[in-house]
């Protein structure tokens, strides 16, 4: 009896503690960005929902900031073919924040940040938000993978 009543209190705590970690993983879920287009996928944070638009060119996917705009630019994912690449993408890696993140036989992916200002200045508010959404954008670069 006394087993029987220990075993109905380990099964009772077990799913107790499995309900709590899987509340707390929705808490803390991302949003997925999939580009059908260049097969590829981001994980954007969940505190950016509702706060970001993201503008898609031939090559260039552009993630703003909805608050800082005209402006507001985060990040941008571009795609290049390799000759491209070799002959303009290269060179700009010295120049600017830009970096390859990944490559097929025919493209190459990289990730760049603006190089100037882009909240509304003399907003205290909305500089913050920018700083705040900024700021989770290197877990965004590390979270690109190629979908075959």
């Amino acid at each position: 009896m006394r087993s029987r009543f220990l075993g109905f209190c380990l099964a009772f705590l077990s799913l107790f503690f499995l309900q709590a970690c899987s509340e707390k993983s929705e808490d803390t879920k991302s949003i997925l960005y999939e580009n059908t287009t260049h097969h590829f996928t981001l994980q954007l944070p969940k505190s950016w929902e509702g706060k970001y638009e993201v503008t898609e060119t031939e090559n260039q996917i552009i993630f703003s900031s909805k608050a800082n705009q005209p402006g507001g630019i985060l990040c941008e994912v571009r795609v290049w073919s390799q000759e491209e690449w070799k002959q303009d993408g290269e060179e700009l890696t010295t120049v600017i924040h830009l970096e390859k993140i990944g490559e097929t036989d025919d493209k190459v992916y990289s990730f760049s940040t603006p190089t100037d200002v882009q909240w509304i200045l003399g907003d205290a508010e909305k500089e913050r938000e920018y700083q705040a959404m900024f700021a989770e954008v290197p877990g965004i670069k590390a979270s690109f993978q190629i979908k075959e």
